[in-house]
């Protein structure tokens, strides 16, 4: 086991840290000051190099150069809220009069303070920030903390605490991770099984209406692995929350090269996102080379509680009570059977 850390340039006048955790078996992740970001999850190759299982870019810019909100920590609540509104309080807009992954100024907008950790069991960076209403518009403060963690197993572990200050708040945080397994620019080969029988029905603006729709006998039926390109092609990309029934979220793997990505959730939704549409946003991915990226190059699996929680009793309970301390868990699990 041991910790990396390195300049990855600047972003509006301050540094950029790139911290590296890097395990026994040679497999490494990296994960960047600004916005907390998982910048990459590198395995190693047949041929001793290494395959990175992320969408990354070269640079701290093109991380903010477009939407896609590509591998940034999401928060104070990932998703969307309707109206920007929760009791008497006004949440900032930024997505058709809706809040969408905590506003224009969230999580993935900051520079984070971090420290480090490594021990027989795993090699962590805690990123550390005090948030109040001045700088993000949720009501409320909080001490924000995000902690990646590699162990020897392969295994990301991903954990969000926050601890109120003298007001109730929100908190509802992701990882908004996106995955290629393959040595391909495409999905084609990739395989995804969920844990869900039910996806959330949304509006025209993707705002849950509260009702639960069965995945039997359409497109979005994950239960049972299918292959992820096809699906796409008949439905035009993915934009859809799952109702989860375990704490063991889905499997992705890819046909080819046989790696597997096992996730794990502690929370009862999956949103599935694929970047359909990107023309115009001039993204090229560390894997494309200096071409243009393709769309659906990645798939998003953003482990959380359902969004819009807040306005739907039975999705879960995201309110953050003054004076207390919450804790989620995601885990990303690599295998190469």
């Amino acid at each position: 086991m041991k910790i990396l850390q390195e300049t990855f340039g600047e972003y509006n006048d301050e540094k950029v840290t790139r911290i590296r955790l890097i395990n026994d078996n040679n497999v490494e992740i990296s994960c960047l000051s600004m916005g907390a970001i998982w910048h990459q999850f590198l395995v190693p190759t047949k041929d001793k190099e290494h395959q990175n299982l992320l969408l990354s870019f070269d640079n701290i810019n093109d991380y903010y150069s477009n939407p896609q909100n590509i591998c940034k920590s999401i928060g104070r609540v990932a998703g969307r809220i309707k109206n920007a509104s929760y009791k008497h309080y006004k949440l900032p807009q930024n997505d058709h009069g809706n809040t969408l992954h905590g506003g224009p100024h969230g999580f993935s907008t900051w520079n984070w303070e971090y420290s480090t950790s490594v021990d027989e069991n795993g090699a962590s960076v805690t990123f550390q920030k005090k948030i109040d209403e001045s700088m993000d518009g949720f009501f409320g403060e909080i001490q924000a903390s995000i902690v990646y963690t590699l162990d020897n197993q392969n295994k990301v572990s991903i954990v969000y605490s926050a601890i109120g200050g003298e007001e109730d708040t929100l908190f509802n945080p992701t990882c908004h991770v996106y995955f290629n397994l393959s040595n391909r620019r495409d999905l084609t080969t990739h395989e995804l099984q969920i844990n869900s029988d039910h996806i959330l029905e949304t509006d025209e603006y993707l705002i849950p209406t509260g009702k639960f729709l069965a995945v039997d006998n359409t497109p979005y039926d994950f239960r049972h692995f299918k292959n992820v390109e096809s699906v796409l092609k008949e439905i035009k990309g993915l934009d859809t929350a799952y109702v989860l029934k375990t704490n063991l979220v889905a499997i992705l793997k890819d046909k080819e090269s046989k790696r597997q990505i096992i996730v794990h959730s502690d929370r009862n939704g999956l949103v599935v996102y694929t970047p359909e549409k990107i023309e115009g946003q001039n993204i090229s991915f560390s894997r494309d080379k200096g071409a243009l990226a393709n769309k659906n190059e990645g798939i998003a699996l953003e482990a959380q509680t359902l969004p819009d929680a807040i306005h739907h009793e039975n999705f879960g309970d995201i309110v953050l009570p003054r004076h207390s301390k919450q804790s989620y868990n995601i885990s990303f699990t690599f295998k190469n059977d």
